[in-house]
C-alpha cells in the first residue's frame, strides 16, 4: 500500500491539520512490518524488458539469479541475529514516544506482517479507534552489503464518521488504506555503513561480526532516532515546514539515492538537495523537498 510507486500517488508528506487535532478520541496503532529477517536489496535487471516475453523473461532468470546469491551471502548475517527482534524494539520506543502526543490518544499496539492492501484494511475495519496510525517498517542491506537501511512509512487513517470528514481531498471508499485518506503520512529512512569493501560477501561479515552486534546496534538505534524524528513531525504545525534559519543544504550524495531510485522512481530524491535540520553525536537529521526526512548516521559501525 504505502510503499508502491505510481504517477498518481499523492505527496509524501502530508501534516495533521490544525483542525483534526481535536477530534481524535483514540488512537490505535498498528506496525505492519513484511519481513521477521533482514534481506539484501537486489534492484531488478531492465536491460531485456523492450524485446518482448523472451527479453522478459531472461530477466527474469537473471534477476531470479542474482537474489539467489543474495540470500545466500545475508544467511550469516541472519544466523547470528536469530534472537533479535527489531519488531520488539520499534514497537518499545513507539509507546513510549507516541504518549508525548496527547492530542492523538494512543492506545493498542499491534504488529501485523501482513502489509497487504485487504490485511491492513482488515485491521482497520477490526479496531474501535477513531483513528488508526500505520507505521510500515522495512529493513534490508544494499545490494553490496554495505549500507544498513530502516524505513518507516507512517499514515494516519481516519476509522469514524466524524475523523473520516476530515479527508483533505477526494476519498477513496474502495481501498479505505488508500495514502489518499490518509490525515497524516510521512516517511522516515535511517542509513548506516561499515566500512565498505566493495565486496558483498566482506561486508556482511562485518555487520555479522561478534554475533551481529554491528547490525544489533544498527537497527536499535535506527528505532531509537526514526521514532522521535516521527513524534516530532506529527506535531509540526499546519504549514510548518520551514527549516531553521542557520540550516545549511547539503547534496544527497549517500549510496541511498540509487536505491530509492529503483524503489520509487517517481518519488526518487535522486540528484536533489536536502536541508539538514540537525545533528547529534552520531549523525545527521536531513529534510528533503518533498517532507521526508532521513537520519544519516556518520562514520561507520
Amino acid at each position: 500500500m504505502l510503499l508502491a510507486a505510481c504517477a498518481s500517488q499523492p505527496s509524501i508528506h502530508l501534516p495533521v491539520s490544525n483542525a483534526a487535532r481535536s477530534t481524535f478520541e483514540s488512537t490505535d496503532v498498528v506496525l505492519p512490518i513484511r519481513q521477521s529477517e533482514i534481506y539484501v536489496f537486489v534492484p531488478m535487471a531492465t536491460a531485456g524488458a523492450g524485446f518482448g516475453l523472451v527479453g522478459a523473461l531472461v530477466d527474469i532468470s537473471v534477476d531470479s539469479a542474482r537474489t539467489s546469491k543474495a540470500e545466500t551471502a545475508v544467511t550469516p548475517l541472519r544466523n547470528a541475529m536469530v534472537d533479535y527482534s527489531f519488531d520488539n524494539a520499534l514497537q518499545s520506543e513507539l509507546k513510549g514516544s507516541l504518549a508525548q502526543v496527547a492530542w492523538l490518544h494512543a492506545g493498542n499496539f499491534g504488529v501485523t506482517h501482513d502489509i497487504s492492501n485487504d490485511g491492513l484494511g482488515k485491521a482497520l475495519a477490526a479496531s474501535k479507534a477513531s483513528s488508526v496510525l500505520f507505521v510500515i517498517a522495512d529493513y534490508r542491506l544494499s545490494n553490496d552489503g554495505e549500507v544498513m537501511y530502516v524505513t518507516l512509512q507512517a499514515a494516519l487513517m481516519p476509522n469514524n464518521d466524524k475523523t473520516r470528514a476530515l479527508i483533505p481531498g477526494k476519498r477513496d471508499d474502495k481501498t479505505p488504506v488508500a495514502l489518499v485518506n490518509a490525515l497524516y503520512r510521512n516517511r522516515f529512512i535511517f542509513e548506516a555503513h561499515v566500512s565498505g569493501t566493495g565486496d558483498r560477501d566482506k561486508n556482511i561479515a562485518e555487520w555479522s561480526a561478534n554475533n551481529g552486534a554491528a547490525a544489533r546496534a544498527a537497527l536499535t538505534m535506527a528505532a531509537k532516532k526514526l521514532v522521535p524524528m516521527l513524534v516530532d513531525d506529527v506535531q509540526r504545525a499546519e504549514g510548518d515546514i520551514a527549516p531553521p534559519a542557520n540550516a545549511a543544504q547539503v547534496p544527497n550524495s549517500t549510496p541511498s539515492e540509487v536505491v530509492e531510485c529503483n524503489i520509487a522512481p517517481s518519488e526518487a530524491q535522486c540528484g536533489k538537495t536536502a536541508v539538514l535540520l540537525s545533528q547529534d553525536q552520531d549523525g545527521q537529521v536531513l529534510r528533503f523537498k518533498d517532507g521526508s526526512l532521513k537520519y544519516f548516521k556518520t562514520g561507520n559501525f
